[in-house]
């Protein structure tokens, strides 16, 4: 039915995804061209990490990820009819639920920590580490390098003491609260968190400015990441050849799907 760079997609893995969607109810969707864009999604990333990332998708990650779905599922009965559809749990059942899992997760594990594709990133983020350690300003080394600086207050608890009438309180999240004990707790007014702050988006450098009861201002120094949806842009285009005329025609159509960036669809 199609194929992307070395890659197949079958009438069979189509039809083997429907059956699985419909275990999750009448209101699940189901449709050939929800299940082809699943697997053709899977297939353009699994390219990807095999080729350009020398990271395929492994026989112990099928084992680990198979594991890990059966310890936490919160629908067990739902997971045993996906098995049930798919041969028990073999390798259709691997292909069709387990693989799309695995390449969207490694691909952005790549992007989030290969020093190749962050290295425009990592250098600013020593850097900026190599200013922090003589004591320059944070808004000084933002202003010096083009990093994105903020200041905030955040506290441990909401608010609640306002009169009524008064102009309406700042919204507050329990998030405030984890972030405080997880990074501006343990830091004394001055004092920059040893480790950034690393997520697929940033790294971020904390610094405590001064604390009053229980609210902690602080600042942020952050440096922009290397989005995988960036990365796919720019990686060298995959070749992909849809034999359906009505699916390859629908793809060739959508705009802004980041997964479907690398492909190159044949006419």
């Amino acid at each position: 039915m199609a194929t992307a760079g070395g890659g197949g997609i079958f009438e069979q893995d189509i039809g083997d995804w429907q059956a699985a969607q419909a275990c999750y109810g009448p209101d699940a969707i189901t449709s050939r061209r929800a299940g082809f864009m699943r697997l053709l999604e899977a297939a353009i990333l699994e390219e990807i990490l095999a080729r350009r990332a020398a990271r395929p998708i492994t026989r112990a990650d099928y084992d680990r990820e198979s594991a890990r779905i059966d310890a936490e599922t919160r629908a067990p009965d739902i997971l045993a009819c996906v098995k049930k559809r798919l041969g028990g749990g073999g390798p259709r059942y691997e292909r069709v639920f387990v693989r799309p899992i695995l390449a969207q997760r490694f691909i952005r594990e790549y992007v989030r920590n290969d020093p190749a594709v962050q290295a425009a990133a990592f250098a600013l983020r020593d850097g900026a580490l190599a200013d922090i350690a003589k004591k320059k300003a944070f808004k000084e080394i933002g202003v010096a390098r083009g990093l994105a600086w903020s200041t905030a207050a955040y506290t441990a608890e909401e608010d609640t003491s306002a009169p009524k009438g008064a102009e309406p309180r700042r919204l507050w999240s329990p998030l405030e609260a984890a972030f405080i004990e997880e990074h501006l707790k343990v830091l004394k007014p001055g004092e920059v968190k040893p480790e950034p702050i690393e997520d697929e988006t940033a790294i971020k450098f904390v610094r405590l400015i001064k604390t009053e009861g229980e609210k902690y201002y602080f600042e942020t120094l952050a440096v922009a990441k290397l989005t995988t949806e960036d990365y796919l842009k720019s990686v060298k285009k995959l070749p992909v050849r849809i034999n359906d005329r009505e699916l390859r025609e629908w793809v060739a159509a959508i705009k802004g799907n980041p997964l479907l960036a690398p492909a190159e669809i044949a006419p």
